[in-house]
């Protein structure tokens, strides 16, 4: 057997992240490994120290992890080092039966970062939770099936779903003042005044009006530092995801804002992932997004573009699904602790006179779930579009004209933004002048004459039935032998 003293775990192979699928026991590993990976000084002492008092031994399925644990516990409140020989010693100082190095050599192995670890104290707590709720109900199910009184029963039943509850059924109810005492941090604003670290922005425009552009042009911002439609953009590391356009029109406009940005190549923490021609969710996404941000850095700014490409068909109008929608997005900001921007569409039609929160497309949820909601409608001015936004965390900013000139977005402040374009009213396509000027003397038959209609003035045939109505209203056309001729025809 190996000698605990000299043990020394090889070099790591890519390791798996929070959003990989791992069983129970893996989770338990991830655990234990992540700290045996830590180094030996105060602030990783202080989050081993949390670690060992939010979980009991009692919480691993394993008993070397239980045994592995306990002794984690014991060394770090003592202020000892914690590594895997001396971990290993008391392992099988224990009594343990199973190979105590090569356990603590497959967690260390499998360690994810440090930032992971309360990802998996929480799923070794909720499995824990889970199988004393699962023992319970089967103490339950043998009284049951022995005669026990029905009273007896409810009430261990009761208990043991208290003590689960109480365990770990999620943050306590805690009063006003202790919360308030606690002294946090303000996320960094990543879009100053408008975005936050950990939130959501969901930008809705008009098809066709620029969305893309828009979204290209925030991630440079944040990317350079620079100013997004007027607004400053803290600089971070950007991921652009793009589901849409093709691969030489992505790298051609790189290069245009690249070029009229005036920056000398692009930016060293500018992201992009191609996916057109891909199906994939946003849970799908999240791995490979994990595992870049371990290798390069925490992303500042996320942006899959356009969104309803990442919901495999789900209907926008139904709330039900597009809150699962606005949940995976809370999800991916959660565990990136990045903002993510997200582009939406406008139903159809003229919106001047729809409240701003309503333009976008499809199900209420997109009008209450996000934390930015910015809209871009079209102004009276050309190529120009009103900006209005709502924000969760900060007061509503002044609605601005903004200006398209290609490839860029500008503002236009000598605009009204109040003068959005009007809706103009549909002129009438076809005339009855239209219909009589095709009928030959001797006359056609309905049918003939719609064939005709449909192939020289392309008229479709409820709007033809609809002027033959008002055309006979009027003494035009008469129907005789039938064939319809001119009024007053032989």
């Amino acid at each position: 057997m190996p000698n605990p003293r000299t043990a020394k775990a090889p070099a790591k192979p890519a390791t798996a992240e929070p959003g990989a699928s791992l069983t129970d026991a893996e989770a338990e590993q991830q655990a234990i490994g992540i700290v045996l990976d830590s180094p030996f000084n105060d602030e990783a002492q202080q989050a081993i120290r949390a670690a060992t008092a939010q979980l009991a031994p009692g919480n691993f399925s394993d008993p070397l992890g239980q045994a592995a644990w306990r002794s984690i516990a014991t060394r770090t409140a003592a202020g000892m080092p914690v590594n895997l020989a001396e971990i290993a010693r008391d392992i099988e100082t224990s009594g343990q039966d199973g190979n105590a190095v090569d356990y603590l050599t497959t967690c260390q192995l499998q360690a994810s970062a440090v930032s992971y670890l309360p990802h998996y104290l929480d799923r070794v707590e909720k499995a824990a939770h889970r199988r004393s709720l699962h023992d319970a109900a089967r103490l339950a199910a043998d009284a049951l099936a022995r005669g026990d009184a029905l009273d007896d029963v409810a009430a261990a039943l009761r208990a043991a779903g208290a003590d689960v509850g109480a365990a770990g059924g999620g943050p306590e109810i805690t009063s006003a003042a202790d919360f308030a005492a606690v002294d946090r941090a303000e996320p960094v604003q990543i879009v100053h005044g408008v975005l936050r670290a950990g939130q959501i922005g969901i930008l809705s425009a008009s098809s066709k009006a620029g969305k893309t552009w828009s979204l290209m042009s925030a991630a440079f911002a944040v990317a350079t530092g620079g100013r997004w439609f007027g607004w400053n953009a803290a600089q971070g590391r950007v991921l652009y995801i793009n589901a849409e356009l093709p691969d030489y029109d992505l790298e051609s406009r790189l290069k245009v804002l690249c070029d009229a940005l005036r920056l000398d190549g692009l930016p060293d923490g500018l992201d992009v992932w191609h996916l057109r021609g891909k199906t994939m969710t946003i849970p799908q996404l999240l791995p490979s997004i994990l595992r870049r941000q371990r290798e390069r850095g925490p992303y500042a700014l996320i942006m899959p573009d356009p969104l309803y490409r990442f919901g495999q068909g789900r209907d926008e109008n139904d709330n039900a699904v597009q809150a699962l929608t606005m949940a995976e997005l809370n999800e991916l900001a959660e565990r990136t602790t990045a903002a993510v921007l997200a582009a939406h569409h406008f139903s159809k039609g003229n919106k001047s006179k729809t409240d701003h929160l309503d333009r976008a497309s499809g199900a209420g949820m997109f009008a209450r779930a996000p934390d930015l909601i910015a809209t871009l409608t079209s102004h009276e001015e050309a190529d120009c579009y009103t900006l209005e936004s709502t924000c969760r965390s900060f007061a509503k900013p002044d609605p601005v004209v903004v200006r398209w000139q290609y490839p860029l977005w500008t503002v236009a402040d000598e605009l009204d933004p109040e003068r959005l374009k009007k809706t103009m009213g549909r002129p009438a396509k076809f005339s009855t002048d239209d219909l009589l000027d095709l009928l030959p003397p001797d006359g056609l038959t309905r049918g003939e004459w719609l064939d005709k209609a449909k192939d020289e003035i392309g008229i479709g045939k409820t709007r033809f039935s609809e002027l033959v109505r008002i055309a006979k209203g009027k003494g035009q056309v008469v129907s005789a032998f039938g064939k319809y001729v001119r009024g007053g025809a032989e």
